[in-house]
């Protein structure tokens, strides 16, 4: 071998390694980029959670009202932007978040009616626990959606739930990992 055969195996060796690095590279940020959205898209869903506790604690005055009717607005425009992101990424994984958004809004359905109806409310008021969402309920489907997250990263079961969810599937086999 001739030195610009080794300078040129050298350089190729080089180059691929860069190459190799920078791929890599890209599928871990992509992974944490996911991981975030994730994140912040169950970061909206409790947020929901946390509004029949707003509305025990809300005082007389009219714009507490006001300030939580548009906490609701902005809380559902979240959710539909997260579940939009979530459905470009992946069909069922926009599906699966669609799910669990459900789940917690039935779940929730009642406190927050019997929030508004409760005669005394301030800041000062106690909440008894039969008055406060099911928080071990809230934590399975929470932790439902975390593995659901975590299939989309593994690509033989992102193809697994693609195929699970799947039109002609759902038809025979229901997801039922939602329901209360």
């Amino acid at each position: 071998m001739n030195n610009s055969e080794i300078i040129t195996t050298l350089l190729v060796s080089l180059l691929s390694s860069a190459v190799l690095a920078s791929v890599i590279k890209n599928i871990q940020d992509q992974a944490t980029k996911h991981r975030e959205l994730v994140a912040a898209a169950s970061k909206s869903v409790f947020k929901r959670v946390e509004m029949c506790y707003r509305i025990r604690r809300r005082t007389k005055n009219t714009s507490d009202i006001i300030k939580i009717r548009d906490m609701f607005h902005q809380i559902q425009e979240e959710n539909e932007y997260y579940r939009v992101l979530l459905t470009i990424e992946s069909k069922w994984h926009g599906g699966r978040y669609t799910l669990y958004i459900q789940a917690v809004k039935e779940l929730t359905e009642q406190q927050i009616q019997e929030a508004w109806e409760q005669q005394s409310f301030g800041p000062n008021t106690e909440i008894e626990p039969e008055n406060k969402p099911n928080h071990a309920q809230i934590d399975k489907l929470s932790t439902q959606f975390a593995k659901d997250s975590r299939r989309l990263m593994n690509p033989l079961m992102r193809s697994w739930m693609r195929l699970r969810d799947s039109w002609l599937v759902t038809r025979i086999w229901r997801i039922t990992v939602y329901d209360l």
